[in-house]
């Protein structure tokens, strides 16, 4: 054997072990989750808020790719649990590492155009990050900290000015946006939300109560007389003006989750991708006394499969484009190599390793509803609870059934 036939013997079990190597890193990688996110999500659905926030108290245990959705699942575990300080104190974090995200990683983004998505930080869905500043919002009004909420409504205003496409369907976290105006007496803020937020439903009766009150007070006589034709029966028997209101959070059902797809070629040329799927199942909602009124006054609800689709169906081009090109690099190495013993090692590692990312926010409710019940003089409610206005005053209620 000569010199040169021996290195390049040599030279082929190389190329093999790291054919091999790849291949076990891949695989390794692929669709791997961390058993602690797993364990959180199966005892919060089964009704333990404890065990699964517990599951999530060593956050080291959470792979750096996974952070976002450990913040996430969290975040939304202590709040339905009542920790809403705790809450607040995660998802602050959840977006602050949003933001950071937002800066890509260039070695990452190299090594998934040959590999798999799930070798890149989840950065979140468009709504789901829409989602981080709904959950605060809700934290710091059960907390009473209005002006916290008023800072996360803006912020939220900005992520459905870049994403309004994705976005806009959500009218909870929208309705909660112009609440926490009002609530503050910002009254020309609220007005814009309330406008907006009717628009985009479609159907101004669920907020058109505010509408004709901010209107009046703005001097907008005109808007007044057109959204008084959407308020409920005059002739139902009227009671004094409400002093106030009880605003409840309603989160029922589940989320849908990502489930995997695949489009095989010849060649061993694997398209894959991910759609969102719906789930059956209701979480066992806490104890809590009846409130009375919940089934008869005005609420506005978001569908929050319906909304997630939109997100992800708003990255689908880019998603179409980084699939073609990642296959079209994979064919040009495989391509490029003599050995077709090789080859054919690298095309089952690339087969293998394409696998879509299903990774999501899987604590998130199938719906979120705000409903606002008048509160009036003799019903047991004292001003003391509400923020600094002295002419109105509100109560806050998180429910999950």
């Amino acid at each position: 054997m000569t010199r040169s036939s021996g290195t390049n013997r040599q030279h082929r079990i190389f190329v093999r072990w790291i054919c091999f190597l790849l291949m076990g890193a891949g695989l390794a990688l692929c669709g791997c989750t961390s058993s602690n996110l797993t364990l959180a999500r199966n005892a919060f659905y089964s009704g333990d808020v404890v065990m699964a926030s517990q599951a999530l108290d060593e956050p080291e245990k959470v792979g750096s790719r996974d952070r976002l959705l450990y913040f996430m699942e969290k975040g939304t575990i202590l709040h339905y649990g009542g920790d809403y300080e705790g809450s607040a104190a995660i998802f602050l974090q959840a977006a602050a590492l949003i933001t950071e995200q937002e800066v890509i990683s260039a070695t990452r983004q190299a090594a998934s155009m040959v590999t798999t998505e799930w070798l890149t930080k989840y950065k979140g869905e468009y709504v789901e990050r829409l989602f981080v500043h709904t959950f605060q919002m809700m934290n710091y009004l059960l907390l009473g900290k209005h002006e916290s909420a008023l800072v996360e409504a803006k912020q939220a205003l900005e992520v459905y000015d870049t994403y309004p496409e994705a976005c806009d369907g959500d009218y909870f976290t929208r309705a909660l946006i112009a609440h926490c105006f009002e609530a503050l007496d910002e009254i020309n803020g609220a007005y814009i939300e309330y406008k907006k937020l009717a628009e985009l439903m479609g159907n101004p009766a669920p907020v058109a109560d505010k509408l004709c009150q901010l209107a009046n007070r703005l001097g907008f006589y005109d808007e007044v007389e057109h959204f008084s034709q959407f308020l409920p029966d005059k002739n139902e028997e009227k009671r004094e003006r409400p002093i106030g209101e009880r605003l409840i959070f309603l989160s029922r059902g589940r989320a849908p989750v990502k489930i995997p797809h695949d489009i095989i070629l010849p060649e061993s040329i694997r398209f894959s991708f991910s759609t969102y799927e719906n789930r059956g199942g209701y979480f066992p909602g806490p104890e809590i006394p009846p409130l009375p009124g919940i089934g008869t006054r005005t609420r506005v609800t978001t569908d929050v499969g319906k909304v997630l689709r939109a997100s992800l169906d708003q990255r689908l081009a880019r998603i179409i484009a980084k699939e073609t090109a990642r296959v079209v690099a994979k064919e040009a190495i495989a391509n490029n190599i003599n050995d077709s013993g090789v080859e054919s090692l690298v095309r089952i590692a690339f087969f293998l390793m394409e696998v879509p990312d299903t990774r999501c926010w899987e604590t998130l409710p199938g719906t979120l509803t705000l409903i606002r019940e008048p509160v009036f003089p003799g019903d047991n409610e004292q001003a003391a609870d509400g923020p600094d206005n002295p002419d109105r005053f509100y109560r806050y209620f998180s429910i999950r059934n």
